[in-house]
């Protein structure tokens, strides 16, 4: 049997002495005086022996406490501040600073843009304003008041997930998953049909899942070895969204190696494409190695050169998946030769003033051949497009046979120049610039119709300038008005087939007005909370070819297909990022 506790055994002597006092059972007051007198007497010498342990007890946790071994459930591992250095003679609150310490080693971040727009003729803009051919996704389009499609990233982040003890290898965790919305965003829809259901509206897809892993080498704990998806190291006109250099994808590589003059990045990663396939090698690939040498002073600004190397297997494909993703044999099988590339070029930065980015000056200059284009995706298209001018070429080609492109992915270059400059001379006033030039050959002539429907040939060379210029004015510490005015010309348009167009060359320009909710200090400061008007104009040569629904897509959208040369666009917008 446990021995009772002082206190549970000053509790049963009360019940008991109240039982006997005032219970059924009546004894003689007179016969029992002495009996109750020595159990008072008792009751007395154990409610001080209570007492003093408790005064006992009491002195140990103040002692515990004066050498910061808290007695508290809290374990003292996790009582340090916001950046983990261990707080010295406290004792566990949760305060603000403890709250912090919990959570140290875990970012989020985001960013996302939303909103809605009309066209000038009353309906609704589920379009954008931009020029035709100007490279899909990579080339962007001007950005201010022209963004009709609902998009957000969201970043999780966690360090340190052995320790942050420099003992131990550090190794932190990133993964963004995004959400975009591309064509048919109706309001409020309540169930799931027609588009909504089809798969076309709604995507969601992984866009990071990597690990990086540093502090491998004790002598050199810096250098950084990472794995996984990510974007890799990209660079982009913001104002166009558009990504001249961006070999983002799957793979692996190691950076800040320290060289004297400069930090060495290495990176390989593989691009698979599995459209079609092939009994010998089964889906097609690209290798993609890359090698950077970042921040090389230069006395004016840093310098940063590229080298890109790239591979892809020639193969013969047999067979291609159908609109609900069975295999299905092709009726021709295509035949391409093993494709190599080699490229490279400079960037150059210059900040200058106050702010890493509100006052900055960035040229390039790259140039690429074959398979290298400054991404990690695969050829297929160009393979696929130099089929489809076979089969325009020889109509007569029966079922079965072997179409042989051979070395037409080796025959593509890729020129891109441009600078890019942004100004906040105050914090009520910024600008910012930019201007690029875009030589793409796909190395083959590329087959196509006009609006007719009549069979046409146009060169696969396209040359594209295009330039703009947006500012903005803080008339109030919150309130500012941007604007935005670009321009464009190409000299061959090899996308838009179906329309008059088609292997046409001409010019656009996009203008835009927007009262804007926005922090001080510059083009980079967001939020940002946007009323706009958006005109645009056109040559007629490029009629019908200049508002795609998805951006850099070929699929286009009324009222300003057809014969219309201008168009406007009104809506509100959000933007932020954090």
């Amino acid at each position: 049997m446990k021995p009772m506790l002082p206190s549970s055994k000053f509790c049963a002597i009360i019940a008991a002495a109240f039982f006997f006092v005032n219970g059924s059972v009546v004894l003689a007051q007179d016969d029992n005086r002495d009996e109750i007198s020595a159990l008072k007497t008792q009751m007395q010498q154990m409610q001080k022996e209570y007492e003093d342990r408790i005064t006992t007890l009491e002195g140990t946790v103040k002692s515990l406490q004066s050498t910061n071994q808290s007695g508290s459930i809290l374990n003292t591992h996790v009582l340090t501040d916001a950046d983990g250095k261990q707080i010295e003679g406290k004792t566990p609150e949760l305060d603000e600073s403890f709250l912090k310490s919990l959570t140290r080693n875990f970012a989020f971040s985001a960013y996302i843009r939303a909103g809605v727009q009309f066209n000038g003729n009353g309906g609704g803009g589920n379009f954008n304003f931009n020029p035709p051919d100007s490279g899909g996704a990579d080339s962007g389009r001007p950005r201010l008041g022209n963004e009709n499609d609902v998009y957000m990233e969201l970043t999780w982040f966690q360090a340190h997930l052995l320790g942050d003890s420099p003992d131990v290898m550090d190794v932190s965790m990133t993964f963004t998953p995004s959400i975009r919305y591309v064509q048919s965003r109706n309001s409020f829809t309540g169930g799931h049909g027609g588009v909504e259901n089809s798969g076309n509206d709604f995507d969601f897809v992984m866009r990071q899942a990597f690990l990086e892993m540093s502090n491998v080498f004790k002598s050199a704990p810096e250098i950084t070895f990472w794995g996984g998806q990510r974007f890799y190291d990209r660079f982009n006109i913001d104002p166009m969204d558009y990504y001249f250099l961006d070999t983002s994808g799957y793979g692996a590589g190691v950076k800040n190696i320290d060289l004297g003059f400069g930090k060495l990045y290495l990176a390989y990663v593989g691009g698979l494409n599995a459209s079609e396939i092939s009994p010998s090698i089964g889906t097609f690939y690209k290798h993609t190695i890359d090698v950077r040498i970042k921040d090389i002073n230069i006395g004016f600004g840093t310098l940063m050169p590229v080298l890109i190397g790239n591979f892809e297997k020639g193969t013969t494909f047999t067979q291609d998946y159908d609109q609900n993703g069975n295999i299905v044999n092709l009726t021709n099988p295509l035949h391409a030769d093993s494709a190599w590339g080699i490229g490279g070029g400079l960037v150059y930065d210059l900040r200058f003033g106050a702010g890493t980015n509100n006052n900055w000056l960035q040229i390039y200059a790259l140039f690429g051949r074959g398979a290298t284009n400054f991404n990690a995706g695969t050829d297929l298209g160009t393979i696929t497009g130099a089929e489809n001018y076979f089969v325009f070429k020889h109509p007569g080609i029966l079922p079965g046979q072997t179409i042989n492109v051979g070395q037409v992915i080796n025959k593509a270059h890729t020129f891109r120049i441009g600078a890019q400059y942004f100004w906040a001379p105050a914090p009520v006033f910024s600008l910012s610039a930019w201007a690029f030039w875009e030589q793409s050959n796909d190395g083959y002539f590329v087959a196509g119709t006009n609006a007719a429907g009549v069979n046409k040939v146009v060169s696969g060379n396209r040359n594209i300038w295009q330039f703009g210029i947006r500012p903005a004015f803080w008339i109030a510490d919150n309130f500012a008005i941007q604007g935005q005015a670009f321009g464009s010309y190409q000299d061959n348009n090899r996308t838009s087939s179906g329309t008059n167009s088609f292997g046409r060359s001409g010019t656009m320009g996009v203008f835009t007005i927007a009262p804007t909710l926005k922090p001080k200090g510059g083009y980079f400061t967001r939020p940002e909370l946007r009323v706009f008007a958006t005109y645009s104009i056109w040559t007629p040569s490029l009629q019908g070819a200049t508002t795609p629904i998805q951006e850099g897509g070929n699929d286009y959208a009324p009222p300003y297909n057809g014969n219309t040369d201008h168009g406007w666009l009104f809506g509100t917008q959000v933007e932020w990022y954090f």
